[in-house]
């Protein structure tokens, strides 16, 4: 059985989905969401707001099961549920997106 929270993060994220595809938008990652999950006092300005614009670079099924696993800390079976995807697509996602992020962030870091 699934937990109540898979459900819930279902529902909204199919309701975000008909939104963002109503208004056919760029959807990025939301900073103040972020900062305000986060200790201001630990993570650089800096590099928040350099996770933050390579993360809006990513795919969309990249970027969205990297924050369902990694920000929010759902179980890939959990995001797999939620995004209604099989489990290893979204291990797969997840991979990828890791791979891409450290990449870009290494690309921009000091050389």
């Amino acid at each position: 059985e699934a937990r109540f929270s898979t459900w819930l993060y279902r529902i909204a994220y199919n309701c975000f989905r008909e939104d963002a595809r109503r208004r056919k938008e760029v959807v990025g990652v939301d900073e103040e969401q972020w900062q305000a999950e986060h200790d201001p006092q630990t993570v650089d300005p800096g590099l928040r707001h350099d996770l933050m614009h390579a993360l809006s670079l990513l795919p969309l099924h990249e970027r969205t099961a990297i924050v369902l696993c990694c920000q929010n800390g759902l179980s890939h079976d959990e995001a797999s549920r939620v995004l209604d995807i099989p489990l290893g697509t979204v291990k797969t996602n997840v991979l990828r997106g890791r791979e891409k992020l450290k990449r870009t962030l290494a690309a921009w870091g000091p050389n």
